[in-house]
């Protein structure tokens, strides 16, 4: 089965990434931990890494263009081998579900969380807590700063 290669996020902040330049070409064998191609963060340029092996199937963006996190840039699987319809590839990573959440915020479409509520704390398992500490009855010494 073919492997999406996605827009990873190679930056805390980055939201999309222009993708600068291709090094591997449709055809070529890649091995895990490869250089595919180099992208343009919001902060520099770094470079794309294959997450596993076979042969660059396919190039789904092009040099130049502005992918948005998670997003389907190519394909990488055994040569021969028919990869998705693209509708696939359409499917938005988590990190992209933020952004379009946020969009269709702005555009004034609700949409409903898809984070559950996180369980209710329990109380810890331990002693009982102490009753509070009474002053001493009379005077009390204390420095000049202190009172």
């Amino acid at each position: 089965m073919a492997t999406k290669v996605l827009m990873e996020a190679l930056s805390p902040t980055m939201e999309e990434g222009r993708l600068v330049e291709w090094k591997k070409n449709e055809g070529d064998q890649v091995a895990s931990g490869d250089v595919l191609a180099e992208v343009e963060t919001d902060k520099a340029v770094m470079e794309l890494v294959a997450r596993s092996g076979g042969t660059l199937l396919k190039q789904a963006a092009a040099s130049g263009a502005t992918v948005p996190v998670g997003s389907v840039i190519g394909w990488i699987g055994e040569p021969g081998e028919t990869i998705g319809d693209g509708a696939a590839s359409a499917a938005p990573s988590p990190g992209a579900d933020r952004r379009t959440a946020g969009q269709a915020a702005s555009e004034g479409k609700a949409e409903p969380p898809s984070v559950p509520p996180a369980p209710a704390p329990t109380p810890p398992a331990g002693p009982p807590p102490r009753s509070p500490v009474r002053p001493p009855e009379g005077r009390v010494k204390a420095s000049p700063l202190a009172r």
